[in-house]
């Protein structure tokens, strides 16, 4: 993606809160993820949760890194990245990754915002960024995610019973859906009789927030040795500013002998005899 187009999209998401990139996926992608998830589901069983926030004819799978290395493709993509690491800075880290498989029957979800576990008082600065990626239409009939454009500048998360209006996020298959995370959103009832609306949701957090997917124990060691530096920097094996996340003085990576996110906190204070810098 170019500067300019980039440029334009921020902006739209500072006005609004939210914009959609066409024709971001590219179709060898498309169709790898759209297998890769109907094996999953197959594989690993994969039902309804049975509650509101996940739903009762949604199939969910989540921490996608460790059980397919398809999804690596997704966090790097060169047409996502750069949202949130202009939204929020470019040692961001990743929140979680979710299949999200709406069937007919499924009921509104419910408005939220995906940071609004935050105390610091609305409106502010995003603490997290979610990407939600088309892997089928998006249509107002099948569950399109509704947002509230503008609602990133609301001064208060969505209330119990309160009444907004939300409008659907129709997009093709192979979009992509950049969310502020402060912006109130939900996935739409399905009203079909047979369309399954497939998307994934991509999540980035502030490098010093909690995740709300726990990346260390859903990884394989030997995974995390094989991912290029800067997926297992998204997902914590580096450290953020050069400090936090050690273990022992270095970085989760060196502990594992991830050698692409080998560090040793507060190296860039170090001198070359080994004295601190005052």
């Amino acid at each position: 993606m170019d500067t300019a187009t980039l440029s334009q999209h921020l902006q739209t998401i500072e006005d609004d809160g939210y914009c959609i990139i066409e024709n971001a996926i590219e179709q060898d992608l498309i169709e790898e993820v759209r297998e890769t998830v109907a094996r999953l589901e197959a594989d690993l069983e994969v039902q309804p949760r049975g509650n509101r926030a996940e739903g009762y004819a949604t199939k969910r799978m989540y921490n996608l890194l460790g059980k397919d290395r398809a999804f690596w493709k997704l966090p790097t993509h060169e047409n996502v990245l750069p949202f949130p690491e202009h939204l929020l800075d470019d040692e961001c880290i990743l929140s979680g990754t979710t299949c999200m498989h709406i069937g007919p029957g499924e009921v509104h979800q419910g408005l939220h915002s995906d940071d609004g576990l935050v105390t610091v008082s609305r409106p502010r600065i995003p603490f997290m960024v979610t990407t939600i990626w088309a892997f089928t239409d998006f249509t107002d009939e099948n569950g399109a995610t509704r947002i509230v454009p503008g609602s990133h500048r609301f001064d208060h998360e969505p209330g119990k019973g309160e009444q907004i209006e939300h409008i659907p996020a129709e997009m093709k298959a192979g979009s992509v859906l950049i969310l502020n995370g402060g912006t109130w959103h939900c996935g739409g009832a399905n009203t079909t009789n047979n369309d399954w609306r497939l998307g994934i949701s991509v999540q980035y957090c502030q490098g010093y927030l909690r995740q709300q997917q726990n990346q260390y124990y859903s990884l394989a060691p030997d995974d995390v040795k094989a991912m290029p530096q800067r997926l297992a920097a998204l997902c914590g094996f580096g450290l953020y500013k050069g400090i936090m996340g050690h273990v022992d003085g270095a970085s989760p990576g060196r502990f594992l002998g991830a050698h692409e996110v080998d560090e040793i906190a507060y190296a860039a204070m170090r001198t070359k005899n080994g004295v601190a810098e005052s």
